[in-house]
């Protein structure tokens, strides 16, 4: 039996043969697999396999003969039943599976007999797929060849009836796994457009039902392969996720200068993939449909019906063409708008022939229909046929600098391109909520254009670009406007609503500014906020920031329609509680915590703390909560007859918060030693250090934010003490909070804070300058 552990050899090949030249890759998997079967031989050697009647054959990456570092191994043991009995099939099985899982490597096994393997490729589709890269690594060759024969021979007679399978294949992967292409952790092997798709499509083509471009597979395959390589280089495991925390590794082993340029090149290699697959199982369908070639022969000989649409749109097999002879300007953009509101794909010609036509500026007309396919609940599957070949960066300048653009916030789960995509299928649910849908659906395709990869600001720098890529689409000037508009300020309603303070009339102020005090804007503007939120991921859009947003939405309708409804400050405490809470203080003379019944619309909970105030009591309660790990949104800050009442909400439902009396005890000692250095220390787990210059919090001055403080607001790498830290810090320098306004988006906190002098009044300065500085020493802690 070999010696040395498997798994170590395995991986030092790979470190030894290098990344250098990037068309190494086969050679070097050739290379792994070499090493493997060599290894496998010895074993099967030792193991006393019979002369004949048995052997050791290899599926998966190893039969392909395109081994990672780490992969693992799917082996099947061949026996002859009639030359080798249960009792040495079995002592054969244990030894050579057993020192495989001590060497250290994954390995996935079965011991069948040709025959057998026949028959599971009958009834098992991903088992059959499987088998058809048997090949023999030790032992009687005959055997593995009759199996291998035996499994391509059912598969090519059962192929007519397995197309609809494998169609349901690739659809499954997709709802189980996502795009790989536009997931900012992408598995290289399950995600659609991944290493296991490349194999389905490998199958198609051994069905001979259909074929595909084996270039472009090929070089897919490539890319796909040299990024797991590295990844299992660099992880020692043989996982095939790439983790953020492992791209910027990945990435230089693979000769690409940034973690974002690797994710664009392997973005292109899966979308490749999946539009091959697309068209290999659409081909496949299509000969075995009526007329097919793979009915040639069953008595279904007759020739798909075709059916004639509007502008020279074609449907024919189940495929959306056109009528070249068909002069008409409408005629691309109507089969587009019938492939989104039908399902039906466009034709590989009508495609081909798009993406070689003048990307002109379009007419009035044209811009209607385009309107029309991004209203069309298909609209995804289109724009990935329509980009692979390139046809949208034609249509729609500055495309291609967004296209396959990672994201680095952790909320978005697409790349840039496709979080657009997104964000129009969501807008359509909203079309009935403003006036003007068309100005919707194309400024939720546009407003991300300025995501460019220098990008300091993408929504002032993208409202340009989005006004250039209006006016190409067709739009008039004062349409141009309002879409520039609602680029430049589509951050601005979820940015105000969740982190500034609703009472605070300046926050009101500065979004009827943002949109011109125009009604109809501010309604686009609310409609795009939700869909962008939503289009983004679950981080994004939460019930509690969709409540915080349609209050201050209201206070806008009401204030454009010159309407006064009854006041209604959200985040704003519950009186009966604050009073409460300062008799309690007043009568005993430590601190009181009361929770006050919740409002039937409020999906977190509300905390009322008090105690007599003074220097660091602000700090004190956020200590506590931090301690007891409540997960602070918001604060305000009041005093009532010299007692600090301080309301807080905090995510929980009030059955899963400790009780009030377990929260007074803590608040009770903590204030007692506020004045100790030692017992403000939060004994929590230390964050890891960081990563990249993205992690470095930023410390912004929000001036006009309000009359009556000065507003900061920090933006930094989110750790359960970042509130108790900053509140520390503000009570060293003398200061008070107002109001702090916490929102949380994945590893990142963005709190503000609404700061005051002793007086109330706002920080002159010399102040802000200071404060500024030592907010952000205490992010960075």
């Amino acid at each position: 039996m070999p010696s040395e552990e498997l798994s170590s050899r395995r991986i030092t090949q790979v470190l030894h043969e290098g990344f250098a030249d990037p068309t190494a890759g086969p050679s070097r998997r050739r290379t792994q697999s070499d090493l493997v079967e060599v290894w496998l031989r010895e074993l099967w050697e030792g193991a006393g396999a019979p002369a004949s009647g048995a052997a050791l054959a290899a599926i998966g990456s190893l039969g392909r003969r395109s081994l990672g570092p780490a992969s693992d191994l799917d082996l099947v043991l061949l026996l002859d039943p009639e030359q080798v009995d249960e009792e040495h099939a079995s002592t054969l099985a244990t030894a050579l599976w057993y020192p495989i899982w001590d060497s250290g490597t994954s390995l996935d096994h079965s011991v069948r007999s040709p025959a057998e393997c026949e028959e599971v490729a009958g009834t098992d589709l991903r088992a059959a797929i499987s088998l058809l890269d048997l090949r023999t690594i030790a032992g009687d060759e005959r055997l593995v060849h009759d199996a291998a024969t035996r499994v391509r021979g059912q598969w090519r007679r059962e192929a007519r009836r397995r197309a609809g399978e494998l169609a349901e294949l690739a659809e499954d992967r997709t709802r189980r796994y996502g795009s790989l292409a536009h997931s900012s952790e992408p598995n290289l092997k399950s995600d659609r457009g991944g290493l296991r798709d490349i194999t389905v499509i490998r199958a198609i083509a051994e069905s001979w039902l259909a074929d595909h471009d084996h270039a472009v597979v090929d070089a897919a395959a490539h890319t796909l392969r040299d990024a797991r390589d590295a990844l299992q280089a660099v992880t020692g495991g043989s996982g095939t996720r790439l983790r953020l925390a492992d791209q910027d590794a990945v990435a230089a082993l693979t000769g690409h200068a940034t973690a974002d340029e690797h994710h664009m090149v392997l973005a292109e290699a899966a979308r490749a993939v999946t539009w091959e697959l697309h068209r290999t199982v659409r081909a496949a369908q299509a000969a075995t449909a009526p007329g097919g070639q793979g009915t040639r022969g069953a008595g279904t000989d007759r020739r798909p019906a075709l059916e004639r649409h509007p502008h020279g749109v074609l449907v024919q097999s189940g495929e959306v063409s056109v009528d070249t002879t068909v002069q008409d300007p409408l005629r691309d953009l109507a089969a587009v708008r019938h492939a989104a509101t039908t399902g039906l794909p466009l034709a590989d010609a009508t495609l081909a022939r798009m993406a070689q036509a003048p990307g002109a500026p379009l007419t009035a007309p044209q811009r209607d229909v385009l309107v029309d396919a991004l209203a069309g609940e298909h609209l995804a599957d289109v724009y990935e046929a329509l980009d692979v070949k390139g046809i949208v960066e034609r249509w729609v300048p500055g495309w291609s600098a967004v296209r396959n653009r990672p994201q680095h916030s952790p909320v978005h789960r697409y790349t840039v391109d496709r979080h657009q995509i997104e964000t129009v299928l969501e807008a359509q649910r909203m079309l009935s909520r403003v006036s003007r849908p068309d100005l919707l659906l194309v400024t939720a395709l546009l407003h991300d254009l300025g995501k460019r990869a220098d990008a300091r600001d993408h929504s002032s720098e993208g409202a340009p670009l989005a006004e250039a890529a209006a006016r190409h689409l067709g739009f008039t000037e004062a349409d141009v406007r309002v879409i520039g508009t609602l680029v430049r300020e589509h951050l601005t309603l979820i940015g105000l609503a969740t982190g500034r303070d609703l009472a605070d009339p300046a926050t009101l102020r500065e979004l009827l500014t943002a949109v011109g005090e125009d009604l109809e804007t501010f309604e686009l503007l609310r409609a795009l906020t939700e869909a962008d939120a939503i289009a983004a991921g679950p981080a994004a859009w939460s019930a509690w920031r969709a409540d915080l947003v349609d209050h201050l939405s209201e206070r806008a309708r009401d204030t454009l329609r010159g309407t006064a409804s009854a006041p209604r400050l959200r985040l704003a405490p519950q009186r009966s509680a604050q009073e409460a809470v300062r008799d309690a203080v007043l009568r005993t003379g430590g601190a009181q915590v009361i929770y006050p019944a919740p409002l039937e619309d409020e999906p977190i909970s509300q905390l009322c703390l008090g105690a007599p105030d003074g220097a660091g009591v602000f700090a004190a309660m956020a200590r506590v909560l931090v301690r007891l790990r409540l997960d602070v949104h918001s604060a305000v800050v009041s005093t009532l007859d010299g007692i600090a009442v301080n309301t807080w909400w905090v995510a929980g439902l009030p059955s899963e918060l400790p009780h009030p009396s377990v929260l007074r005890s803590a608040l009770d000692r903590e204030l007692a030693h506020r004045d100790r250095p030692d017992a403000r220390v939060l004994e929590l787990p230390p964050a890891p250090p960081p990563r990249t210059a993205e992690d470095t919090p930023v410390v912004t001055l929000l001036p006009g934010a309000s009359r009556e403080a000065t507003v900061v607001q920090v933006n930094a790498r989110n750790r359960p003490s970042l509130l108790a830290d900053l509140a520390e810090t503000i009570t060293l320098h003398g200061l008070l909070v107002r109001s702090a306004h916490v929102m949380t988006l994945g590893r990142r906190a963005v709190d503000v804070l609404y700061l005051t002098d002793q007086h109330g009044r706002a920080l002159d300065p010399p102040t802000v300058g200071r404060i500024v500085a030592a907010l952000m020493d205490a992010a960075a802690t």
